[in-house]
């Protein structure tokens, strides 16, 4: 004990320090508690990628038209949104995700010629209907993008 005595005034000192400098701080804390709930929606995005896409009544055709008509992806963030492509057949490009750029990467890579040829609108349909059947959302939506032809 008689060893520590000289050591005390400078611990006392450097806890003294340490105390003002967190004071200096100025930490603070919060009682309140907010609880955030997100209510987004699932959407699906069915796109046609058949041959008449590539019409070129709209600039530069069709399909990128419709690419850059469903831009909107970026300004939903809390909603889940997924692509389904079909020509003859339909498949599931990107399933249902909160992550835009994931979603607006899968419609840039969409391309005419990936599946047979036609355009099997209701299977377009069913494989977004079935993307959505499992979902807990409230709110369920397909957004189809097709010429009709």
């Amino acid at each position: 004990m008689h060893q520590m005595l000289p050591e005390m005034p400078y611990a006392l000192k450097t806890l003294a320090i340490g105390l003002l400098c967190i004071a200096a701080a100025r930490p603070q804390s919060s009682s309140s508690v907010e609880d955030f709930t997100r209510e987004g929606l699932d959407i699906i995005l069915s796109l046609d990628l058949s041959a008449s896409m590539l019409s070129k009544d709209f600039s530069p055709n069709r399909l990128e038209a419709s690419k850059e008509a469903i831009q909107f992806v970026d300004e939903r963030p809390n909603d889940r949104i997924g692509v389904v492509a079909y020509e003859g057949e339909a498949f599931t490009q990107i399933p249902l995700t909160t992550d835009q750029r994931v979603v607006m990467n899968g419609i840039a890579e969409l391309e005419t010629g990936l599946l047979e040829g036609g355009t099997a609108i209701g299977m377009g349909l069913a494989t977004g209907v079935n993307r959505l059947k499992d979902s807990d959302a409230e709110s369920k939506i397909i957004i189809l993008l097709t010429d009709g032809v």
